[in-house]
């Protein structure tokens, strides 16, 4: 997944970052296929992609973009969302208080659809 994330954002004009939906629908083979039903190597990716957000210096509703589209395409699983908020973990603790402020909308609406 560190190697496949910076494929999967595309830059406008202004260099925004900004996650390209089409080329992770035409990835989600291979996304599947090393994340599907593994909700382990899920929490992996979501540290990767928190990894990258601190490497591009936290660009704003980024991660979001992520989330969301992972979630709608069903790459990664509700448990593994879940396990990433409220992980822990000493080794991924970088950038993860800004990478949780900037997905609470994401977290609201995963646990309303949940109630629904």
């Amino acid at each position: 997944m560190n190697l496949l994330c910076p494929l999967l954002l595309c830059a406008d004009v202004n260099t925004t970052c900004r996650v390209d939906a089409a080329l992770i629908q035409k990835r989600l083979p291979v996304l599947l296929k090393y994340l599907n039903s593994d909700t382990e190597r899920q929490l992996q990716a979501l540290y990767a992609l928190q990894a990258l957000i601190v490497t591009l210096d936290q660009p704003p509703n980024l991660l979001r973009m992520f989330f969301d589209c992972l979630c709608d395409e069903d790459v990664i699983s509700e448990d593994a969302f879940y396990k990433w908020e409220t992980s822990k973990d000493p080794a991924e603790k970088l950038g993860k208080g800004v990478a949780l402020k900037s997905v609470t909308a994401f977290f609201t609406w995963l646990r309303e659809a949940e109630e629904n």
